[in-house]
């Protein structure tokens, strides 16, 4: 049990109810006939929170007495993917949609 409470309740369950509420909302906006862009929306705006909340919880980085190094700790690498993804993107306007043969399933040719 973690030394801290969320609303005076257990972290882990609160947490957990939480990704059940958001995955049950998710299954829903999938199973409604919309546009697909308006079920995007609903997906992605999902998303963000959900990753929030498994990392702030299942990988420690709120609330422990350590999450501040471990919090700098998971972020150091994902500034180094961000600017990597940037800059082949803008070096590479096709990078995107223009795989080279050698990168291509066969089923693409």
């Amino acid at each position: 049990m973690a030394g801290y409470t969320i609303l005076g309740r257990d972290p882990y369950w609160m947490n957990f109810w939480g990704l059940m509420i958001l995955t049950a909302i998710e299954v829903i906006a999938v199973g409604v006939e919309i546009s697909k862009a308006i079920t995007m929306s609903i997906l992605i705006g999902i998303a963000i929170p959900k990753f929030i909340m498994i990392a702030a919880i299942f990988m420690h980085l709120y609330g422990d007495a350590d999450s501040k190094i471990l919090t700098m700790t998971a972020l150091f690498p994902a500034f180094f993917i961000i600017v990597m993804v940037f800059f082949i993107g803008l070096t590479s306007p096709g990078a995107p949609t223009e795989l080279p043969a050698w990168c291509r399933p066969p089923s693409w040719l």
